[in-house]
């Protein structure tokens, strides 16, 4: 701070001992305000004005000017620096004394003395030596530190750099899971398991073994013997367990770049509280250490080329119906934009664990009157299916109908085969509340699907008639009649029956104020393809919003299936939760579940509940 302060009073002071000369530019008249400084600055040589001899002092001075007037104040303090090896002369002490004393006299109330002014003179003299070097540095310096400024402002106007807004948060879920599995015996724990497994309760794959058969506890058996048997968990961790405590930590980066933007979601889980117990053998022992559980990158661009990345975990991704659809995959997709057409690729699998690795890629085009697309998706692995699809989509053949259409050719290097797959869908706006539509799904005998959703893997045909009515702002009422007929070959690789299979939903959405009602019913006749074989589900929930900040829901779902009087799988699951947001940055959620029904012939009972409770916290 004193070589500063040195540096401002050394070029004060040079400017400061100056007289006032005569007028030197035909603009600046003797009685302006900025007269006598101006003056001073040409007697000093800092300023010389412009070759018509106008100061032009309404001009606005640039960078490069600027650089040059302190350029030039700077030579005279090395002038002056010069001649102090010996420290300030008598003269320069009492001109500094005279200019420092007007101006202290002037500003404050009491009159300065001599021994001050000799002590301002001693100030200065110490602080020209102490400055000498860096003063000279500076000097020589600061034209090439101006110009090098002005072309820097000049090379970063030309860049066009995007303004970055990046969002780091984090989330700490903690966990806590409590079971009871009632009964007495194995087979009582086998039937509850069968009953949480169920695709209308939990929907989970149950443990099996080498040969891919579901393994369940025997009475003969210890359940450590049990587990012994077991060569893949699958869904186990999914079911309840007696008693779980864990930690789930969840990562977000996200941030806009430009035109583009990033998403990068990180989920670990640690169970560093108590080992796991449960009823079956199956348990997660104590993790010390963060495991990566998910990762999930996202980028988003504003461009034609290319338009989407999603890379790492992809949940419930769904590819097609007939081959992979709502399956939690690790993958790699890139959509695109090319040769004016949409296009996506594809490439991934399900984890070390499995071999079979995914691959697609499909482009579309969408005109005035319809969507047309096209994909080629391939399985490798545990076998080499291969699926070329085309179709089109929301293809209006008038302002109240459209229709979509698509045929996939299909064939299975294992088996040696290839067929063909084929849907068509019309929809017909009946007014402006109501929709009718109709399905045909139709796959040949020797067609090979995946991981699908249709009605069957192959070897069937099915019609579909559909009504949507949208009873007012509030209620939606869905009705629908499905009529599903297999072939031979079908039916003698799974022992399904004969008879055609006739499905009949019914469904209800509506929202009453804080409520959120649903209703549905779906009732099968000649399910398996087997005469007097019936499946009854109803399902009802409901979900109430108490405050801005608490959700209270409960759900019930009624299930009965019945092969010619002797039972198949029969229940009632109930499901609560309470969900209560305590502040914006922690939220307490809460679950209890309910499960009693019996399964196959003899009937063993099973019955078990489930709570569990979590704190997330947000940073």
């Amino acid at each position: 701070m004193k070589k500063i302060i040195l540096i401002m009073i050394i070029i004060f002071l040079t400017a400061a001992v100056l007289p006032a000369g005569a007028q030197s530019f035909s603009d600046l008249p003797a009685n302006h305000w900025a007269y006598d400084a101006i003056n001073k600055l040409v007697e000093a040589g800092i300023i010389e004005g412009y070759p018509d001899g106008e100061y032009k002092g309404q001009r606005t001075m640039s960078r490069y000017e600027m650089a040059v007037m302190v350029s030039r104040a700077l030579d005279n303090v090395y002038n002056e620096l010069d001649t102090l090896d010996a420290g300030l002369t008598m003269g320069q002490a009492e001109d500094a004394a005279a200019v420092i004393r007007a101006l202290m006299e002037k500003n404050l109330q009491d009159e300065i003395t001599d021994g001050q002014v000799e002590e301002v003179a001693d100030i200065v003299d110490a602080l020209t030596y102490e400055m000498e070097a860096e003063l000279r540095v500076l000097g020589v310096e600061i034209n090439k530190s101006a110009q090098a400024l002005e072309e820097l402002e000049a090379t970063i106007a030309e860049l066009k750099i995007p303004e970055d807004n990046i969002e780091f948060t984090a989330a700490v879920n903690s966990v806590f899971e409590s079971a009871n599995y009632k009964g007495e015996n194995n087979s009582e724990i086998a039937a509850a398991m069968k009953l949480w497994a169920d695709s209308d309760a939990l929907d989970l794959d149950l443990p099996v073994n080498t040969a891919g058969d579901v393994v369940l506890p025997q009475n003969t058996e210890t359940i450590s013997d049990y587990a012994k048997r077991v060569d893949d968990w699958k869904d186990a961790d999914d079911l309840p367990s007696e008693k779980r405590f864990w930690q789930e930590y969840d990562f977000k980066i996200k941030g806009d770049l430009g035109d583009s933007s990033f998403n990068l979601e990180l989920d670990t889980i640690t169970n560093v509280f108590t080992e796991e117990d449960s009823a079956f053998a199956y348990a997660e022992a104590d993790q010390n250490q963060l495991q990566m559980d998910s990762a999930l990158l996202t980028v988003d661009y504003n461009q034609k080329l290319f338009k989407r990345l999603r890379a790492g975990d992809l949940d419930d991704y769904h590819l097609t119906r007939y081959f992979v659809d709502e399956e939690d995959v690790e993958a790699v997709e890139v959509r695109t934009g090319y040769f004016d057409l949409d296009w996506t690729f594809f490439t991934g699998g399900f984890g070390q664990a499995d071999n079979d690795q995914l691959f697609l890629i499909k482009t579309k085009k969408e005109f005035d009157t319809a969507e047309i697309y096209g994909e080629i998706n391939q399985l490798r692995g545990s076998d080499r299916i291969t699926n070329l699809e085309l179709g089109f989509k929301d293809y209006y053949l008038t302002d109240q109908a459209k229709t979509a259409a698509a045929v996939v050719f299909n064939k299975s290097k294992n088996k040696d085969t290839d067929d063909v797959f084929f849907n068509l869908r019309g929809d017909y706006a009946v007014g402006d509340n109501s929709d009718i539509y109709a399905v045909v799904d139709s796959a040949g005998e020797e067609f090979t699907s995946y991981k699908g959703d249709l009605e069957e893997d192959y070897d069937f045909d099915l019609f579909k008639l559909g009504f949507d009515y949208q009873l007012n702002q509030d209620s939606e009422l869905m009705i629908a009649y499905s009529l599903v007929q297999i072939g031979d070959q079908i039916q003698a690789d799974k022992i399904y029956g004969n008879q055609d299979k006739n499905i009949i939903e019914l469904a209800l959405n509506n929202k009453n104020g804080a409520f959120k009602n649903k209703l549905a019913v779906e009732y099968t006749i000649n399910d398996n393809y087997t005469d007097n074989y019936q499946s009854r589900l109803i399902e009802l929930a409901s979900e109430y919003a108490l405050s801005e900040r608490t959700t209270a829901a409960a759900a019930l779902v009624n299930k009965n299936q019945d092969n010619d009087g002797t039972n198949v799988i029969n229940y009632n699951y109930l499901k609560a939760n309470l969900d209560l947001e305590l502040t914006d940055s922690i939220s307490w959620q809460n679950e209890a579940k309910y499960i009693l029904g019996e399964v196959e012939a003899p009937e063993t009972e099973g019955e078990s509940n489930a709570f569990t409770t979590s704190l997330r916290v947000n940073f």
